[in-house]
Parts: structure tokens; sequence; C-alpha cells
């Protein structure tokens, strides 16, 4: 199975910024020792979620110092940056890492604020935007020096680049990328054109029926068997994590962690049956149905469920033991939240991960490029 650690915690207000920082940082580090196959970080901007606001900066902090896992961001609205600009940074990450980066983008989420003039585009819009920017990023990184001026138009943007993108990828021809979607017709179209998907967080049945959509796309795009393998290999699905020692343990310091931050989801549906029973008695509660992609109304439980893994190392071994059952073999796991009061608890909580759940599961490692999947540039360097 692969594990890749999830940066992605939420604050309380700027006095937690250091903190939740210098935490993913410490949690980069061991993973990497670990065996995670990457450590991935989003972009938030404006609110009290991942308070380092900037995956790639804080990415080009990580890449001198993990030695195996590669680095990724799940994910970067591509709808808010120029395209241009994007392979450029891409490409200098690819270069940091010696080509152990995956781009995980999206078309961008409704209601993410009104800082832009993109904030009131229909899903329709944020799409056809979102496959302009890609198409014409793809267009750059096959460019070459002394090609012709490469000319582009958007919906936002047009222009021409006279010259060439620096630096190059070390990947050839590009580094690896994904298309963050928890939506069904977009993931089959991805996998019909060969393109890395990235999840959100489903349960095991539907995050399952996706994986099995996903697989069936790559074939009939007609993919080399290579390719599809790969490409399940990079199929992450998300999820919280919290390892106590036993599901007593585990359950009482989630609950104090999650008191007041994890309720206050705007899209829930209330239930005054469940209003003061204790978290582990709202989880195992009448879910009434999961949401089909982030934002659709559910109920506590539900949410609880599909986005929490909670017990002793035996018990998160098995729930997750499900879901590789069910197609989805590769871990995205988040192991900070809630109140950043005590960091030591996510600490423990993380290592029990590593030292407990992960042998019972086994451990797979991406390896980086070679051969024909570096540049011929930097072949020999």
């Amino acid at each position: 199975m692969h594990f890749s650690l999830f940066l992605g915690p939420g604050v309380r207000g700027p006095v937690e910024d250091r903190r939740a920082i210098n935490l993913g940082i410490q949690q980069a580090l061991e993973a990497d020792e670990a065996g995670f196959s990457a450590v991935y970080l989003g972009e938030q901007h404006f609110n009290d979620y991942e308070p380092y606001s900037n995956a790639f900066m804080m990415a080009a902090y990580l890449a001198p110092n993990l030695r195996n896992a590669y680095l990724g961001t799940s994910v970067v609205p591509l709808v808010l940056h120029h395209p241009l600009f994007m392979v450029e940074r891409c490409n200098l990450l690819d270069q940091l890492t010696q080509g152990r980066c995956i781009v995980g983008m999206s078309a961008g989420r409704p209601r993410q604020g009104k800082t832009w003039h993109k904030h009131d585009l229909s899903s329709e819009q944020r799409t056809r935007l979102f496959e302009q920017k890609l198409d014409v990023m793809l267009a750059a990184w096959a460019h070459r020096a002394g090609d012709p001026p490469l000319e582009f138009v958007t919906d936002d943007e047009q222009g021409v680049m006279d010259g060439r993108i620096m630096p190059y990828s070390y990947r050839d021809p590009h580094p690896l990328y994904a298309v963050g979607t928890n939506t069904p017709a977009k993931i089959a179209e991805a996998g019909r054109l060969g393109r890395k998907v990235h999840l959100g967080p489903f349960d095991a049945g539907n995050g399952g029926r996706l994986a099995q959509l996903y697989r069936e796309s790559l074939e009939e795009g007609g993919h080399s068997a290579d390719i599809v393998e790969d490409n399940l290999r990079w199929l992450i699905h998300t999820k919280i994590i919290y390892v106590g020692e036993t599901d007593a343990q585990a359950w009482d310091e989630a609950e104090q962690l999650l008191a007041g931050p994890m309720v206050m989801v705007p899209w829930l549906k209330r239930d005054p049956a469940l209003e003061g029973l204790p978290l582990r008695e709202v989880y195992r509660a009448e879910h009434g149905g999961f949401a089909p992609a982030l934002g659709m109304p559910e109920n506590l439980p539900a949410y609880l469920r599909r986005m929490f893994v909670i017990g002793s190392p035996e018990t998160v071994a098995n729930e997750l033991a499900a879901y590789e059952k069910a197609g989805l073999s590769h871990l995205h796991a988040r192991f900070i939240f809630g109140s950043l009061d005590d960091s030591e608890v996510f600490q423990r909580s993380f290592r029990l991960f590593t030292q407990e759940v992960m042998p019972r599961l086994g451990v797979d490692t991406v390896p980086g490029p070679s051969g024909v999947q570096v540049r011929p540039e930097f072949r020999s360097s």
C-alpha cells in the first residue's frame, strides 16, 4: 500500500500559524523516513486552513530535506494562476526534486471567496478555463528553445511566449501532474486521456466505484498496462487519521481535539437527536447517505465516516485495508486537525501510525525517474 502525508492543518487564528507550519515540517521529515510515497501540500487563501498558503514555496523548502518521498500539491486551483507561470513553478520543483514531484491541479471550488474576479464563475466556466490553461501548460512543456513563439489565448489571458520556458523540467516531457476531481464524468474523461487523478474523501463503497470507473476509462483509452498501473498507483484518496493505543483512548482524544472546529461545517444536516452525544456514538448513528462529492448535504455521522478513521492501530489498519480491497491503495492522510494546543498528541498518533499501522498493511514506495523518463539534457547530471 502507498501512503502520502497531506499537510492540511486548520488553525484558530494567526497565533497558531507558526505552530502548524513547524509541526507540518516535522511530520514531513518523519514521513520521509517512515517510507511515505509523497508529502502533499495545498493552496488556500484568506482563511484558517493550510496557513502556509503557498504550496510551491513550502515544497521548495522541503525539497532538499526529503530523501525519498515525492513532493506533491493537492490541489492548486489552476484557474487562479497564469499557465506559463505555473509551468515555471512546476519545472523548478521538478528540478529541485530530480523528478520526484507530482502537481495536482483543479478547476477550484465554488464559494471560494470574492477576492478574485473568478469567484462567480459557473462550474461550466471554471471547467472550460481549467482545460484552456492546462492546454497552454502542455503546449509550453512541449515547446523547445528555437521553436517559433508560442501564442496562447484563454478566457482571461492571452499573449506570446517569445523565448523558452526556464527551467526545463527534469522529467521528459513534463513533471507528473494530476487532475483533482470528485466528479464521475471528469474522472472518466481523465482516464480516457491518461491523466492522473486525485480524489477527495469518500467512503470505501463510493470511492471504490470511482476507482473502478477510472480503471475502466484508462483501459477504454487504450493506455498501456504500465500507464494504467502507474496512474492507479497515484490515485490518492483522502482521510483524516487519529490513532490511539486503544479505540477508547483514540475517541476520547479525538473528541477533545474536534470540540468546536469540526462541527462548523455549513453543509451538514443538523439532527437534534444527536446533540450532546459522544462523538463515537454520533459516528455509529444512521448516516443517511454519503455525499457524492465535497459540499453536498449530508448529516454529521456521514461526514465523520467519510472524513475520519479513528481507533487503535488494529482498528485503523482494518479500516484502511477495506479501502485497499475496494481499489484505493494510496492513502492521502491528514494527521493534524482541530485544536493545536498540544501538538504532541498529533505526534503520538502519527508515530503509532508509522510504527504499528503501516507494517500491518505493507509499505510500497515510488522510485524516481530514470533512463528515458529524464530529459536528455539532464541524463548525465
